[in-house]
This record gives C-alpha cells, sequence and structure tokens, in this order.
C-alpha cells in the first residue's frame, strides 16, 4: 500500500512537466517553423504576381525631414547635437556653409550617424533639412 501512494506522488509531482511538455513543444515549433517558401520558376507559386508599393512621389520638405528624422536628437540636444532653434548651442557650425553640414550629416559626425535617422533621404532632402533647421535659427 505505501508502494502505491509512493508511485501516486510521485506521478503527481512530475505529471505537469509530463502534461505541459507537448503545448511547450507546440510553442517551440510554432517559433522554429519557417516564415516562408521557396518557389521554383516552373512551379503553380511562381506565377504569383509581387507588387512593391511605390515610393513616394516627389522631395519631402526640410521640414517634413525634420520632424521625422532630426527632431529625435535635435530637439533636446541628444548626443552632443545641437538643439533646434537655440543659436548658442549650435557654436561656429553656421559659419561653416550649407554644404558642409550637409556634408557633415551624410557622412555622419561625432554622435551622429551617417544620414542622422533618414536612412531614405536624398542629398538634395538632407540639404532642405539643414536649411530649415538654419533658418530656425534665433
Amino acid at each position: 500500500m505505501q508502494f502505491h501512494k509512493l508511485i501516486l506522488i510521485v506521478s503527481f509531482i512530475f505529471s505537469p512537466i509530463y502534461l505541459g511538455s507537448s503545448a511547450a513543444e507546440k510553442a517551440i515549433e510554432k517559433r522554429i517553423s519557417p516564415v516562408g517558401q521557396v518557389c521554383i520558376e516552373g512551379q503553380q507559386c511562381a506565377d504569383t504576381q509581387i507588387t512593391m508599393s511605390s515610393p513616394v512621389e516627389g522631395m519631402r520638405s526640410g521640414k517634413d525631414i525634420y520632424e521625422v528624422s532630426c527632431k529625435t536628437c535635435h530637439s533636446i540636444g541628444l548626443a552632443g547635437a545641437p538643439s533646434f532653434g537655440d543659436r548658442p548651442s549650435w557654436g561656429d557650425r553656421p559659419d561653416k556653409g550649407v554644404e558642409a553640414l550637409v556634408q557633415s550629416v551624410i557622412n555622419g559626425l561625432n554622435g551622429m550617424p551617417p544620414m542622422g535617422l533618414c536612412w531614405d533621404c536624398s542629398p538634395e532632402e538632407v540639404k532642405d533639412s539643414v536649411e530649415y533647421m538654419l533658418d530656425q535659427l534665433k
């Protein structure tokens, strides 16, 4: 009788592990399952047409670029960035000229990564955003 109680207690203790293992296995299978399929020309799946979204028509304004990409750092002077509209925080940077500042943005400088945070900006859009920021200095 003692032996049966012992077996019952042991099975009670370890039953959650055994019962939970199938749920855990299913969760693991779901996490490691393929996210796509390879489609070879000639197979039915190759006939599916894939359309890409069209790029944004026209250039964005300097203000638009600032609001989306530059404001994160320049609104509060993060990582040494000169603050938007605060002439003293810019030091002698404006004296270097727009082209020098544009090159600093494109190539990155100090804490600013190349292209700032606008990896899809054209050089013209970078220039417009620099000019917008310079126009706001007080």
